[in-house]
């Protein structure tokens, strides 16, 4: 009976111990889960930071980059000096020298010559166009005369274009600039406030000049009018 007892004891201690070291496991292997997790999510945190600070110094290099490109813009603007006429305007408007720069315009730009003198060469074969520019230093500025604003306005000719400039930078080629033109903005007769050149305040001054000598070429002959009958007077005296 005693020995029934004693291996009763043994075999609940034997059994307490196995649970207990089955236990033991099951933690020592939920710890090395944790373990592993912990790990893993600082391998994907350090992953995210890596492409974070991946993502800004590309951004970083790209910003830097394009503060140094060159940027060509393209318009087709109301003359500065002669409100009644459209020029067409290429200017480099960036920190660096723009090479091999190359425009085209869809529709093909027209202008109103082209439509009236059969002999006239049309702007779309000029050399610019054809060729392109070899270069255009910056904030360096080309004008073209285009056209007599209302004859433009009054023509069959399209009015919208949409315009794309390559080019040529100190990186490389520039990203395809691509922009629309809409001279539906200058219709419905809006006025613009001219602002009077050297040329017009020269002019102006050469017709006060005129005036004024007029005015003293008359005045001189007034004097020698009084002074003849003055002096005829004297005579019959």
């Amino acid at each position: 009976m005693s020995t029934a007892i004693a291996a009763l004891i043994v075999a609940v201690w034997v059994a307490t111990y196995a649970r207990r070291q089955a236990q033991a496991a099951i933690d020592q292997a939920a710890g090395a889960q944790r373990s592993a997790d912990a790990a893993n999510d600082q391998a994907a945190s350090a992953r995210e930071q890596a492409e974070i600070a991946s993502r800004q110094l590309a951004l970083s290099e790209q910003v830097h980059r394009e503060q140094q490109e060159p940027y060509v813009m393209v318009d087709i603007q109301l003359n500065r000096h002669v409100k009644q006429v459209f020029d067409l305007v290429i200017e480099n408007v960036g920190p660096s020298v723009a090479r091999n720069v190359k425009i085209a315009f869809d529709p093909p730009l027209e202008r109103v010559r082209d439509l009236d003198e059969v002999q006239a060469d049309p702007i779309a074969d000029i050399y610019i166009f054809t060729d392109g520019i070899p270069q255009i230093p910056p904030r360096h500025r080309l004008e073209f005369f285009l056209d007599v604003t209302h004859e433009r306005l009054n023509s069959s000719l399209p009015k919208v274009y949409t315009v794309t400039v390559d080019a040529e930078g100190p990186f490389g080629r520039v990203e395809t600039l691509t922009h629309k033109i809409d001279l539906n903005i200058y219709m419905g007769g809006i006025g613009r406030l001219g602002v009077k050149s050297v040329h017009q305040g020269v002019q102006e001054l050469e017709k006060i000049r005129g005036e004024i000598r007029a005015t003293g070429r008359s005045i001189a002959s007034a004097i020698s009018g009084v002074t003849e009958m003055l002096h005829t007077s004297e005579n019959d005296i």
